[in-house]
Formats: structure tokens, sequence, C-alpha cells
């Protein structure tokens, strides 16, 4: 995340996580990210559509938890 938000200097991380893939979701929030939303039947696979569970982490979320995690 330091890349992101230092390097490429972005305000703001957004990511997008296939509904039913908890793996991937939970690593999204163990990374800090938080839950924004919902798109629903966005995504066409295996024969029927799926929603994508939308993720995001603001350069402000993320320093306040690295200074937390510095306590």
């Amino acid at each position: 995340m330091l890349c992101i938000f230092f390097e490429r200097r972005l305000n703001k991380f957004n990511d997008a996580v296939l509904e039913g893939n908890e793996p991937s979701a939970a690593m999204m929030r163990k990374l800090g990210c938080v839950q924004e939303g919902l798109r629903r039947q966005v995504v066409y696979t295996d024969g029927r559509y799926h929603d994508l569970i939308l993720f995001g982490l603001t350069k402000e979320e993320f320093m306040a938890q690295a200074q937390r995690k510095e306590k």
C-alpha cells in the first residue's frame, strides 16, 4: 500500500471482488479496505450473472491504521 499512496501518489485504492469469493474479500478487509457497495449482476461467467463487491481505502484511512499499529 505504501507504493500506492506514496510512490504513485494516489489518494484512494479501489478494488472489486466477485461475490462468493470470501478469501479475496477477507484479504481486502485485512488490508484495511472498507466495503463500499455492490454492483449487481455485472459479471457473466459460468452461465450466470454475478455481483461485484466494491472495496476502497483512502490514504487518510491507511495512515490512521499505520499509526495505530505503531502503538
